[in-house]
């Protein structure tokens, strides 16, 4: 009886952080994946419609009437690598900070103007956010944990070479455990493309999440 109390005391410890590290592994793996269809339909859509994406778009005005011919030609090149599964508008997503309540405007985009699901199940909204060319990403679409800077990554266009960056990489505001601002998760892009952890730069970004 005692071992056995051992072995369940071993289990319900070692067992929480072996499923952990397995989330992280998968959500890091989806992302790299994400990055890099994201990025080859940038490519494309820069070679069709004659590159400097953002001087070429940035007069125009901001919400879903603004950069129409970027977001069409953007998404094509996304469907036309994984296949069009179907186009939904998603229930709103966590901030980082997990002692926060949901909220549909953490990155600035929420729900509008809806987003496209593709064949393995990734979530794309692009919208012309103020000055920038916005590309928010759900890495894993309707499955959980639906949350900023761990399946939810907003991209931007770069403002000098047609590359997608992270829209800020101001961890204290913008990617913190202990962040309230209403934008926390917005910069989490950056720290999840080096792998660098945000609140503790001696740990990776993946195994720093906290589920």
């Amino acid at each position: 009886m005692i071992t056995l109390g051992i072995i369940g005391v071993i289990a319900s410890i070692t067992i929480p952080n072996v499923v952990a590290k397995y989330r992280a592994s998968v959500l890091r793996t989806q992302f790299k994946k994400s990055y890099s269809i994201l990025s080859q339909a940038l490519s494309l859509t820069a070679e069709e419609l004659g590159g400097n994406l953002h001087e070429m778009f940035k007069d125009e005005p901001p919400g879903f009437d603004g950069a129409v011919l970027f977001r069409e030609t953007f998404n094509n090149y996304l469907i036309s690598t994984l296949e069009l599964k179907k186009s939904s508008q998603l229930f709103a997503f966590a901030p980082y900070n997990k002692n926060l309540e949901s909220d549909d405007t953490t990155m600035g985009l929420g729900t509008y103007p809806g987003y496209i699901i593709l064949g393995d199940g990734t979530a794309v909204s692009v919208l012309k956010n103020n000055d920038r060319l916005n590309v928010l990403v759900d890495i894993n679409g309707l499955k959980r944990p639906n949350r900023a800077g761990y399946d939810t990554f907003l991209f931007v266009v770069d403002t000098k070479q047609d590359i997608l960056t992270s829209w800020s990489q101001d961890a204290q505001k913008y990617c913190s455990k202990t962040s309230s601002h209403s934008y926390n998760g917005r910069a989490c892009t950056y720290y999840a493309m080096i792998d660098r952890s945000p609140d503790d730069s001696s740990k990776g970004y993946w195994e720093a999440l906290d589920f």
